[in-house]
């Protein structure tokens, strides 16, 4: 057993979601309007797309009542509700696209449509009434969300969220600026904007960002969704920006840029070097001074920092315990005035001093951990993250990955950390949760390689390990059908791929992929996770067709269907086909467009089992295949009507104990009917009188065994069958 007693010190990130990273905003000082809003979109633009349905888990904690726990506060009524209670009921939540979805038609289109930072939970009888309405001052007030006022064209939020409605609007222009096939979004100073990518307005919401600064709620709000996106609203931690933009402020006295700290990642009783270049945009520059604390609205220290030469500044910052989170703003003086940056701030790392349990003994190497019920630290590098838990990973291969639920953290892919939790064993999966230390070593630490497995050897082994499944082909590609998974195989059996909430492929069945990700179990199912675009990759085809189904659409005709596209030369080809029992085929055809169903016109076929031979057909790779038989069941339906019965339908089929035969006779008569086994030994046998016209006949306590059976109907010495399927009861 690998348990190593270490001592060290890392980042330990707190329960409390923390702040923009220190330089977060470097490169716009000094700009104003366009040029100011470009710079915006290059840091935000590109962020981590979470699916729609992901947005709901997000909000509950974007959005969370501190009051109530599990309850958030909707945005235009004020209400706390059950962060669940999701539906179109009247006073059930509804997702609140704050810059409405129909103003650039991008409903259901990534990233705009699931941004969070877009999203709000509503009332949704509140929402319905606010629609898709502009924002601006006026109307009647609402009946129920009784802060609120509107018009048949404008909305007016309650006061305690004007100016968060005015950011997030904000937001929206800054971020999609229609780069990277994103539609251009536009703040204007107009209503009634509907349908155009614009929306109002523009001098409304300028004088709401003033009249309501961001509070507490607002920027735990940005820290929450920069922890799940890594993107944040800028106007939320630098409100001047939208006067600097669009409402033709000037630039402050003085500009604060290149913030960075050594060391970037502070521990335990380190003192911190802070540098910045501040530059005096009037008069010149009198003082620099930082004011520090540990709560953002609480910098009650004060240091001068000092010159280095140029426009740059820096001052040691005293050594703090760990698990101290430091808040600082630098401060100005020119002969035009004072000047403050934003408020950064920077996480102290305690000491970590205890034993480390490796993956692999959690493992353990058998279904259930030897750990399973306690507590253990471990350490490896994140593979995935999924919002809600993550994928760990310490070494290459078998037995070295450990699922994490967590859903207080957002790790990256390639931090390395040390996480400690309870163990347990969640529906046969040995997963960690009850999260009570997180420390982060490093980011951008390199991931283990993929271990190649075939599709259907997913096992224990390799559980919450980064796989890889090379040249799979896609045998079933209805992903929105089940549970958002598709099927590849590889030859050696199916295996489950699935559509994350952070990322989605449209596969096509036949085509072939190479596909990477953890490989997880739950709902008693093997399945890939896939995180990114990379994760699936073309494949290169080397496996042959293969019969899908042979079914006798008639006594003259077959269709065959294959599990990918054909090469329709050989698909074609006479040759390639082989039908027993004396029957000729007489020409071979593909269907009109769909390339992987090919039709054969064959002489007369009687009631019989058949076996067609298959070989030499190709895929559009060339791959051929080998010598396939096929065995199939017909029914002739034409020897029945030599004596005036049509129509002749069984059901339910397959039965249990009842089912009922119907048929259309020509004239009245006799007619007998049999049911018999496989082997032609009769179990059931009644005459049944026929009247001209439709004939309904209902079978029940016959006490069949579960099996396939042969329903023979006889006139003058004609019988025809159907097959009846028996399900055991």
């Amino acid at each position: 057993m690998k348990n190593i007693l270490m001592t060290f010190s890392f980042i330990l990130i707190a329960t409390i979601v923390q702040a923009q990273p220190v330089g977060y905003y470097n490169g716009t000082e000094g700009k104003t309007g366009d040029e100011l809003k470009s710079a915006l979109h290059e840091i935000i633009n590109d962020h981590v797309v979470y699916s729609y349905f992901a947005s709901k888990t997000i909000m509950k904690f974007s959005d969370a009542d501190p009051a109530i726990n599990g309850n958030v506060i909707l945005i235009y009524t004020g209400r706390s509700q059950n962060g669940n209670d999701y539906g179109n009921g009247g006073n059930q939540i509804n997702r609140e696209h704050v810059w409405a979805k129909s103003h650039g038609n991008f409903a259901d289109l990534p990233p705009m449509y699931s941004d969070v930072h877009n999203l709000k939970p509503a009332d949704a009888s509140v929402n319905q009434d606010k629609s898709n309405k502009d924002f601006d001052n006026g109307g009647l007030q609402h009946p129920e969300a009784t802060g609120c006022y509107y018009t048949s064209d404008t909305w007016e939020p309650r006061d305690a969220v004007k100016g968060d409605v005015a950011r997030i609007i904000f937001y929206m222009d800054a971020r999609y600026e229609g780069t990277n096939g994103e539609i251009d979004l536009t703040v204007v100073d107009e209503i009634n904007t509907y349908p155009l990518p614009h929306h109002g307005k523009l001098s409304t919401l300028l004088q709401w960002n003033l009249q309501d600064p961001p509070d507490e709620f607002e920027r735990n709000r940005n820290n929450v969704i920069f922890s799940w996106q890594k993107n944040r609203n800028p106007f939320i931690d630098h409100p001047e920006y939208a006067q600097l933009i669009w409402g033709g402020a000037n630039l402050p006295v003085a500009a604060f840029d290149d913030f960075s700290i050594t060391p970037a990642n502070p521990s335990d009783g380190e003192p911190v070097q802070l540098m910045a270049s501040v530059t005096a945009n009037q008069g010149n520059l009198n003082s620099v001074k930082v004011h520090w604390g540990t709560s953002y609205t609480n910098l009650t220290n004060m240091l001068a920092m000092q010159s280095t030469g140029g426009n740059n500044y820096e001052i040691e910052l005293p050594a703090q315990p760990g698990a101290t989170t430091i808040y600082f703003q630098i401060e100005a003086e020119t002969s035009g005035g004072t000047a403050t940056s934003i408020v950064y701030n920077y996480y102290v790392a305690p000491v970590f001093n205890g034993t480390l349990t490796s993956i692999y003994d959690i493992q353990g190497q058998t279904n259930v951990s030897p750990f399973n019920g306690q507590t253990v630290s471990t350490t490896g590098v994140v593979t995935a993250n999924f919002g809600e838990n993550y994928f760990l990973q310490n070494g290459n291969g078998a037995w070295n990955g450990l699922f994490i639920y967590d859903p207080n953290r957002n790790p990256s892919i390639g931090d390395s950390i040390i996480v400690t939790g309870k163990i347990e064993e969640y529906y046969q999966k040995t997963e960690m949760k009850d999260v009570n230390g997180y420390y982060l070593i490093a980011s951008g630490k390199s991931l283990p390689a993929p271990a190649p497995i075939n599709t259907g050897d997913a096992a224990e082994a390799y559980e919450s390990v980064l796989v890889r499944v090379n040249n799979a082909i896609c045998t079933d590609d209805q992903y929105q059908s089940n549970f958002f998974m598709w099927k590849v195989n590889d030859g050696s059996g199916e295996m489950l791929v699935h559509n994350t909430s952070i990322f989605e492929f449209e596969p096509v069945e036949g085509e072939s992929y190479t596909v990477t990700g953890p490989l997880n179990y739950d709902f008693d199912e093997w399945k890939i996770e896939i995180r990114l675009e990379g994760d699936v990759q073309s494949g290169i085809d080397v496996f042959p067709p293969e019969v899908n189904a042979v079914e006798a659409i008639n006594d003259t005709l077959i269709r065959i269907t294959y599990s990918e596209d054909l090469n329709t030369a050989t698909a074609t080809t006479i040759d390639n086909y082989l039908l027993d029992n004396d029957i000729t085929i007489h020409e071979v055809y593909m269907h009109s467009f769909l390339l992987n169903v090919v039709f054969l016109k064959v002489s007369n076929m009687p009631t019989n089992t058949y076996q067609l031979s298959i070989s030499e057909v190709e895929d559009f790779a060339g791959n051929a295949m080998p010598l396939t038989i096929k065995e199939f069941y017909h029914e002739s339906s034409s020897i029945l009507e030599q004596v005036g019965i049509t129509n002749v339908v069984l059901f339910p089929n397959p039965a249990m104990g009842i089912f009922h035969l119907t048929m259309s006779a020509a004239d009245a008569s006799l007619v007998e009917i049999s049911v018999q086994d496989l082997l032609g030994r009769s179990r059931f046998t009644r005459q049944e009188l026929l009247s001209a016209g439709v004939n309904n006949f209902h079978f029940e306590n016959l006490e069949l065994p579960a099996g396939i059976y042969l329903i023979k109907i006889t006139k003058d010495n004609v019988s025809g069958f159907q097959k009846l399927i028996v399900k055991k009861q």
